[in-house]
């Protein structure tokens, strides 16, 4: 059984090596990465960072949009049985600064120019950084600084790497264990600068196995990674389920272009904080009272039926006959073309948390049969704790606890939570 989410990459690259495993859309066009293309980058930028000079116990941070890159780059760094973190892309000077020197981190990956400049902007007040390393060469052709290096040339260094140390690679994977940290996760940093969660392995693929186990997938699910890297949820999907499941992970050309990415990939599961389901919500309501006559008459008589159809549904009544009749008559000729044009329509099941998603939000979804459920989870505990199940939704709770996980309110009225998904503590702060 793999011990690291590494260790799962290269049991997919055995038996499944000609499978999609990732997706980016490119100039309009979908890009594909099968599982052993995925492990072969993994592979050769893992051994590019060691010739490098990365060493097991370091960090590298990696900065941009969700592209293959950010995941490719997180799982070499794994592979050497290093760890990684994650800053958010909009992250200002100050803050990245923070983050880079209280984590140790010794190579930067980013994406673009614009992250570069910033890099360059705080150089000065960098101290252990060796390295950074960019993926988007535009408008960086004209930069010397010795310090900069293009990811394919990481990926050549790698080449070069195994010629002088043939099975390096395989060795060291083989060596990971499920006790070595993974990534370090920034905390929300309410109460002052943000801590960093220490996730090991165990703790991340306990996370997934357990949410699996309520809410299976299989590997010819697709799922469509928007939500920043750096944000526990997305990792909690994108490589915690991900890699344990097998499903493909798609990625947007661009932020704006999500909406339409979604619509082409449908996939079967997705997980946003409350604000995209409102977002979402809006856009349905503002393009009704644009379109024609007819189209609104079909909307508000369907509506009322959905509606009607959730509540039944969220009592745990069987609908009537008449209801059940209406209901597919409202799904065939109104909801099922606004899941459609919502890119919802293949949905397993969603999820929301973060925040308390408003009744009347979780009402609509229910009602069009979009199976919307809220979690309670937070980055100490990889995100996940508890979930509505199917078939048990309160949409003023947040349900029961996933498997292997205990909750306790104490006196004072925290929550305590017990669980192997649980981190190892803050870095450099164990008080």
């Amino acid at each position: 059984m793999p011990e690291t989410l590494p260790q799962f990459l290269i049991e997919h690259a055995r038996n499944s090596p000609n499978k999609i495993a990732l997706r980016e859309r490119n100039f309009g066009i979908w890009q594909a990465l099968t599982w052993s293309e995925y492990l072969e980058q993994v592979k050769y930028f893992c051994m590019g960072l060691v010739s490098l000079g990365l060493q097991s116990d370091e960090t590298i941070a990696i900065i941009g949009d969700n592209r293959p890159e950010w995941v490719i780059a997180e799982l070499a760094a794994q592979s050497a049985r290093a760890k990684s973190i994650g800053i958010y892309q909009d992250a200002v000077v100050s803050e990245m600064i923070y983050i880079i020197t209280h984590a140790d981190v010794s190579f930067i990956v980013v994406e673009d120019q614009e992250q570069v400049d910033k890099i360059l902007e705080m150089w000065s007040d960098l101290t252990g950084v060796r390295k950074v390393i960019y993926y988007d060469p535009k408008g960086l052709r004209n930069y010397t600084e010795d310090f900069l290096i293009y990811f394919p040339e990481v990926v050549q260094l790698g080449h070069a790497f195994e010629q002088e140390n043939p099975g390096w690679f395989e060795e060291r994977l083989a060596q990971g264990k499920d006790s070595d940290l993974a990534i370090l996760s920034t905390t929300s940093g309410t109460t002052g600068d943000p801590k960093l969660a220490m996730l090991s392995h165990k703790s991340m693929i306990s996370m997934g196995r357990n949410l699996m186990g309520v809410d299976p997938l299989e590997p010819k699910d697709e799922y469509v990674s928007f939500l920043p890297l750096a944000w526990i949820g997305e990792q909690m999907m994108a490589l915690s389920c991900g890699l344990q499941m097998g499903f493909s992970v798609n990625f947007p050309e661009e932020p704006e272009t999500v909406q339409h990415n979604l619509r082409e990939i449908g996939p079967q599961v997705m997980f946003s904080p409350p604000r995209i389901w409102e977002s979402l919500v809006s856009q349905v309501q503002v393009k009704i009272q644009d379109s024609s006559w007819l189209k609104q008459r079909m909307y508000h008589w369907a509506t009322p039926i959905g509606q009607a159809m959730a509540d039944t549904r969220f009592r745990k009544e069987t609908p009537g006959l008449g209801l059940r009749v209406k209901y597919f008559l409202a799904d065939w000729l109104v909801f099922q073309n606004i899941k459609d044009h919502l890119g919802l329509r293949r949905l397993k099941r969603a999820y929301t948390g973060g925040a308390a998603l408003g009744p009347d939000v979780f009402r609509f979804f229910h009602a069009m049969g979009v199976n919307l459920k809220q979690i309670y989870g937070q980055t100490e505990i990889n995100g996940i704790a508890v979930v509505h199940r199917d078939g048990d939704i309160k949409f003023q709770t947040v349900g029961t606890p996933i498997p292997e996980t205990e909750i306790q309110i104490d006196e004072s009225g925290e929550i305590l939570m017990r669980s192997p998904a649980v981190m190892e503590g803050y870095y450099r702060n164990p008080q």
